[in-house]
């Protein structure tokens, strides 16, 4: 929109170029207009009056135009301070809605008591600040010599009480992260891979990371977290280290 502005501007520019142009060539055509007619010497008193009016026409025309060219550069120069502050602006909202702290989710685990305390206090803490969508919290466990991430606690999860999810090491993006102890993160999740369901509607969000809790190296659990808008460096981060406070919480 600026571009077109500027442009705009520079046709003034060359517009009024031509008319200055042009007014300088017409009076000198019309002050040599009595020669070409071979007019006899005394009709100037008579050509004074349209001289004046002609030269004072063309004044007005070019202080007319030069006052227009000036308001449209400040016009111009307003709305890109306009749009420079408009910018400045959802960068501070942005870094705004960025502020998120581990001392809120260190206070939550302080206050818990027991394993299925920790893990839900845990993540509702981490869910409310990176504004996640949905989220959940696996614990490994192992049977007949197989190891699981078996889920243990979910935020705007719509489940059974006695439904039993759980991923074999390896098995599924969970598995993945569970037997390397690597974070993983996607940010274009297959419609319908995961679904929120609320009493408006259900829609499916696009970004998922999934981090370990680990401790002295071994992983103990998983933490999921899916969002509708993406999930930035700090978050990610963040994120991270509340798993790490998770972990040693329950450690």
């Amino acid at each position: 929109m600026i571009g077109l502005f500027n442009d705009r501007y520079k046709i003034s520019l060359l517009l009024a170029s031509l008319f200055l142009l042009g007014a300088g060539v017409s009076v000198y055509f019309i002050y040599s207009l009595p020669g070409s007619l071979n007019l006899a010497r005394g009709f100037e008193p008579s050509f004074l009056k349209v001289y004046l009016v002609i030269s004072l026409t063309f004044l007005i025309g070019a202080i007319s135009l030069a006052n227009a060219l000036r308001y449209k550069k400040e016009v111009i120069v307003f709305r890109d301070r306009k749009l420079e502050d408009s910018l400045a602006q959802q960068e501070a909202a942005a870094s705004g809605k960025s502020t998120i702290s581990l001392e809120t989710v260190k206070a939550s685990l302080e206050q818990t008591k027991g394993e299925k305390q920790i893990l839900q206090a845990g993540l509702h803490a981490i869910c409310k600040q990176v504004d996640a969508g949905q989220g959940a919290l696996y614990r490994i466990v192992e049977e007949d010599g197989k190891r699981f991430a078996e889920l243990k606690s979910g935020y705007a999860l719509n489940l059974a009480e006695s439904s039993v999810i759980r991923f074999e090491f390896g098995e599924g993006l969970i598995g993945q992260a569970a037997a390397s102890g690597n974070t993983l993160y996607v940010d274009d999740v297959p419609e319908g891979y995961i679904k929120i369901v609320s009493g408006l509607g259900s829609a499916s969000p696009k970004f998922l990371l999934i981090t370990a809790l680990k401790k002295t190296g071994q992983v103990q659990g998983i933490l999921e977290i899916a969002s509708f808008s993406p999930i930035n460096e700090d978050q990610r981060k963040f994120v991270e280290e509340a798993a790490q406070l998770i972990a040693d919480k329950i450690s």
